[in-house]
């Protein structure tokens, strides 16, 4: 989370979905097989990615679950399609490699929530994806293409939200 920009109000809050064991297994162990210890950044909160997970909505403002319950219930399952690597450009400092992410049912619920909660984009564009790891700027680049994981459908019947206290919250759709 901590390539996002900070948003200006307490909207630290997020929703994800979470990979099951035998992929997030797959994907870490990617990230470490291919992945040098000698390029990865690694300062206190960056580094390898070991939750494997997809962002729904970063910024989230309230801590009140309720209105997100209300939003997945309109939900029976998420369905994604992991793409190829890729990364995205982080700051002067690193780069995030990342899974690409195919899926409507996420554009969807992110619009969702977008207009029902109160929340303080600070990207204006939504791109899922799973991040494997930062590295150091310029670095990143060396793996995009791969497609150890591509084509792979995956369904989920849960999301998680973390309020702006950490408090995490499992949500049934």
């Amino acid at each position: 989370m901590h390539w996002y920009k900070k948003a200006k109000r307490q909207c630290d809050g997020w929703i994800c979905i979470r990979l099951k064991n035998a992929d997030k297994k797959k994907i870490v162990n990617w990230g470490k097989n291919n992945i040098n210890d000698d390029i990865i950044f690694d300062k206190e909160g960056f580094g390898r990615e070991l939750d494997s997970h997809v962002t729904v909505m970063y910024g989230v403002c309230n801590n009140d679950v309720e209105p997100i319950e209300k939003i997945a219930k309109q939900y029976k399952n998420i369905k994604i399609k992991l793409g190829k690597v890729g990364f995205f450009k982080g700051n002067d400092e690193y780069d995030v490699v990342i899974i690409k992410v195919i899926s409507d049912d996420l554009h969807r619920l992110h619009k969702d929530i977008k207009k029902e909660i109160d929340v303080e984009e600070t990207y204006p564009d939504y791109k899922p994806h799973c991040c494997i790891a930062y590295v150091k700027k310029g670095e990143a680049n060396n793996f995009a293409g791969n497609d150890f994981i591509e084509n792979t459908e995956l369904t989920f019947d849960t999301i998680f939200f973390e309020d702006n206290n950490n408090k995490k919250t499992e949500i049934k759709l």
